[in-house]
């Protein structure tokens, strides 16, 4: 008999949520096939087994669970000699909410969907193997989630969460917005950050953008030429990627691993692009577009959320004319980027540095910048 245990899934969490079974108790399971999957505070990530045989679950989907906790057990089925029995045993209750053909939903997707009021057809008709919270809440958010019966027309509804004696409601954080918290908290609590930011002419580079569009036959934009601009210049500001080891020691890495935010509505992510000094401006904007597309639903893991050496925050709203990131923990600094601006015959955007002050100071944070400047106001894709 084998245990099925939670792994060590990263190093923020000391818990998670094991959000639904994939494989039902008592169900036969081979090695290697995917029998739950679980929610961290940033990711969903699968469990398998290693064996083959029969699960059964220990643990209810929807339990907070904790690294080497036991959630199932995997056992070879028993054989007997005797006959068959008259009745064949009850199949076991279904581990996900879904019905029918119908996806499976996962715990914290059925407590929402029973909180709001959802129409399970609409659950249904989603084009998903699993249910998560994140679909829900966008059905929610929709113009046909509203409130009365079917038919029946009506605001449309939130979360108005659970109110309290004093006339507020208290509303429960996601995982994702939590650790975003513990982040930010950490930042402000142990990086000394300073801020500074230069004004780029950005005519060239969006045009060279344009251009590798046409190209490439792939949307390329000027957060990706900044993001290579960034990852190119390791070698000359390395300490600029750098994470401050104890007292007065700085730890360089061997190659720039770029972060990138991106925030689509279902939460706040900063999936890093490796080795990006090495990749051409057209694979880069490859990589974020997939992983657009994984922010939708939160469906990263958590190996494409590790080890960032720098971050590269993004604010494409068009009124946003200054943005002061912060210091990711074990990082030197943030490079922020504003959308376009038209300012006269120019058209521009800010670039800004927030930077720790212990491995970095002003005269050199200035360099970085005007650097990355020089290369967005020249040629960008040469070469690229």
């Amino acid at each position: 008999m084998d245990e099925i245990r939670v792994p060590k899934l990263n190093t923020n969490d000391s818990a998670y949520v094991l959000t639904v079974w994939l494989v039902r108790d008592g169900g036969p399971v081979r090695a290697g096939e995917v029998v739950a999957e679980v929610e961290t505070s940033k990711t969903v990530e699968e469990l398998v087994s290693e064996h083959d045989g029969v699960l059964t679950h220990l643990t209810p989907a929807g339990r907070d669970i904790a690294p080497g906790d036991p959630i199932a057990r995997v056992a070879l089925p028993e054989r007997t000699s005797g006959p068959p029995p008259l009745h064949p045993p009850a199949p076991a209750a279904s581990t996900g909410a879904g019905t029918g053909d119908g996806p499976l939903v996962t715990a914290p997707a059925q407590a929402l969907i029973d909180e709001l009021g959802v129409d399970p057809e609409r659950v249904r008709a989603l084009p998903v193997k699993v249910v998560r919270r994140a679909d829900v809440e966008r059905l929610a958010a929709g113009p046909a989630h509203r409130e009365g019966g079917p038919g029946e027309p009506g605001p449309v509804t939130a979360d108005r969460g659970t109110p309290t004696p004093g006339g507020r409601s208290l509303r429960a954080l996601s995982g994702n917005q939590r650790a975003v918290g513990r982040t930010v908290s950490l930042s402000h609590q142990t990086v000394p950050a300073a801020y500074t930011a230069v004004k780029v002419d950005v005519g060239r580079a969006v045009a060279a953008a344009r251009d590798l569009t046409r190209r490439l036959r792939r949307l390329v934009g000027l957060p990706d030429l900044l993001i290579s601009a960034v990852a190119r210049r390791h070698r000359d500001f390395p300490l600029f990627f750098a994470t401050l080891v104890g007292e007065g020691t700085a730890g360089v890495p061997e190659s720039p691993h770029v972060g990138v935010t991106i925030d689509l509505g279902a939460g706040l992510y900063v999936p890093v692009i490796r080795d990006a000094d090495t990749k051409s401006v057209g694979e880069i904007a490859g990589e974020l577009a997939a992983y657009r597309k994984l922010a939708q639903r939160g469906g990263f893991k958590e190996e494409q959320l590790a080890g960032g050496t720098i971050v590269v925050t993004l604010h494409h709203d068009a009124d946003v004319v200054m943005a002061v990131p912060i210091v990711f923990p074990g990082q030197a600094c943030a490079v922020a980027l504003t959308s376009p601006q038209r300012e006269g015959e120019r058209t521009v955007a800010v670039v800004g540095l927030s930077y720790d002050h212990r491995l970095i100071n002003g005269r050199d944070a200035v360099l970085f910048l005007q650097a990355l400047k020089e290369t967005l106001e020249g040629t960008p894709s040469e070469g690229l």
